[in-house]
């Protein structure tokens, strides 16, 4: 007997009635047949709000239900269609597992790639599916995850399933899983877990609540979603179950053991979360970062019983590498296809690069700064230095990023002036011969300082000469000297530094 109870449908397994304060009450036993979780529950019957009790020969009221829209219809009509046409899976008929017929490909909206299979029949010859593809960029790895965890689902062999990527590509997991295999999942976030907590109380848990998730494993391995996992993990004493049947970890080299030192904080993280998993799919394009150590370590996580954390890999072990790892490149797949299926790249030609007597003069007094900036810390403490060499690359960056250096006017400048810091006299003439601070702070100011890019962009204006273009910081192409009225000066800004009076420029 079905029954539905708190907006899910279940079946009825056991009623036991019993005499309470309130008289007689019923304990009922619901085994829920959708994929949400808890899987079943136990209620009283009595005290629930909005049950309804659905008789197994009843047939709806065909008076007072409205007819199904035409649309409909079809669609229903289709899919029965389709239902009909798709090979059926008994997985507990006759013959080994392995030689079922595969029905994933027939589930899914997708045009499968015929070397996109191979991780599918790789993975269903194992007991224990733990495979790391590695496949070449652009040959489908999330379709070839999806397969296989389509295909599992199918055969009943999971039913818990955990997609670890980084925070760019979760909405992008859940559009492929849903129309590309009609795969629900749910996105576990902090807004998430407190929509979760506002819905069901400050007790639930998102882990718990739902079977299908999808989160970034930065914010999985912060302390208290951490702990929260593992607290959901936990199973009866004694249990032969799992707490979770499939994990599916994506990018998964920026979780590898490092090398040398301790762990990173996410390889510790997949280290608890690993052993809570039946099954483990790792991908990445680039799982070995050349240190056998870390690459020994990842498989070590994707199965234990195999592999160990090592330096250096014995014949043995190489072999094993070949069960659970699958790496194809694309130049592997045109040389088995006729015409090739990707595009063949073109080998590396080196450009030449002629450079202007500018630029040639600009590098040359940049080292020169750069040179002067490390000799002047190298005396000085670790944190010193590494401010120092923190600086100039900033400073390198902006310098490169410029607008004005895409003008070539914009290095012949007038009579300006630049002022350094107490301490750094030096630094002014291999500066001073390239023009690059041609757009300090005016002589007037009364803090003369460097000044940062909005100030350089808000006093170049008043410093240069009258033979060069001005150039916005929104726009690099020189504006019209007909057109172009130098910003009217505030009498409040006159008292102000070139940083204060760039900001009171830029501030909205």
């Amino acid at each position: 007997m079905f029954a539905a109870v708190r907006n899910r449908r279940g079946i009825v397994s056991a009623v036991e009635p019993f005499d309470g304060q309130e008289g007689r009450l019923h304990l009922v036993h619901l085994d829920y047949k959708d994929d949400q979780l808890p899987a079943e529950e136990r209620l009283l019957w009595e005290l629930e709000p909005r049950k309804v009790l659905l008789e197994p020969t009843a047939l709806p009221d065909a008076v007072a239900t409205d007819p199904m829209p035409s649309e409909d219809f079809d669609a229903l009509l289709r899919a029965a269609r389709w239902t009909a046409a798709t090979p059926f899976l008994d997985p507990d008929g006759g013959g080994p597992l392995d030689r079922l017929p595969i029905s994933s490909t027939f589930h899914g909206a997708v045009q499968v790639e015929d070397f996109q299979l191979v991780p599918l029949l790789k993975a269903l010859q194992m007991p224990r599916v733990n495979l790391l593809i590695a496949d070449d960029v652009g040959l489908g790895k999330t379709i070839e995850a999806g397969l296989i965890l389509s295909e599992l689902l199918l055969r009943r062999r999971i039913q818990r399933v955990l997609i670890l990527t980084p925070a760019s590509l979760r909405l992008q997991w859940r559009d492929e899983m849903w129309e590309k295999f009609s795969l629900p999942f749910d996105l576990v976030d902090r807004a998430e877990t407190h929509a979760l907590h506002r819905r069901l109380g400050m007790d639930a848990n998102p882990w718990r609540s739902f079977s299908r998730i999808i989160a970034s494993y930065h914010y999985l391995r912060q302390e208290d979603v951490l702990t929260q996992f593992l607290a959901a993990c936990r199973t009866p004493e004694g249990s032969p179950h799992l707490p979770w049947d499939l994990l599916i970890v994506d990018e998964c080299h920026n979780l590898m053991p490092s090398p040398f030192g301790d762990d990173s904080d996410l390889c510790r993280m997949l280290r608890l979360l690993a052993p809570q998993f039946e099954h483990r799919l790792f991908l990445s394009a680039t799982p070995h970062n050349g240190h056998t150590r870390s690459f020994t370590g990842l498989l070590e996580i994707l199965d234990p019983v195999r592999f160990s954390q090592t330096d250096e890999l014995k014949k043995a072990e190489r072999e094993r590498i070949q069960q659970v790892v699958l790496r194809r490149l694309k130049r592997e797949i045109n040389a088995r296809t006729n015409p090739p299926r990707f595009c063949r790249r073109n080998p590396p030609q080196a450009l030449v690069l002629e450079l202007s007597p500018q630029e040639i003069a600009l590098s040359t007094a940049f080292d020169g700064f750069r040179t002067a900036i490390r000799r002047l810390a190298a005396g000085g403490e670790t944190r010193r230095r590494r401010a120092g060499s923190f600086a100039v690359e900033i400073l390198g960056k902006r310098l490169l990023s410029w607008p004005s250096i895409t003008c070539a006017r914009a290095f012949t400048t007038g009579s300006a002036r630049c002022s350094f810091p107490s301490g750094t006299e030096s630094l002014a003439s291999p500066l001073s011969t390239a023009r690059l601070w041609s757009c300090a702070a005016p002589p007037s100011a009364a803090t003369r300082s460097f000044a940062p890019a909005p100030a350089i962009f808000s006093m170049r204006s008043r410093r240069t000469s009258s033979d060069s273009s001005p150039i916005t910081p929104q726009n690099s192409r020189p504006i019209s000297r007909a057109n172009w009225k130098p910003p009217a000066s505030k009498p409040a800004a006159r008292r102000r530094n070139a940083t204060e009076a760039a900001r009171a420029r830029f501030r909205p």
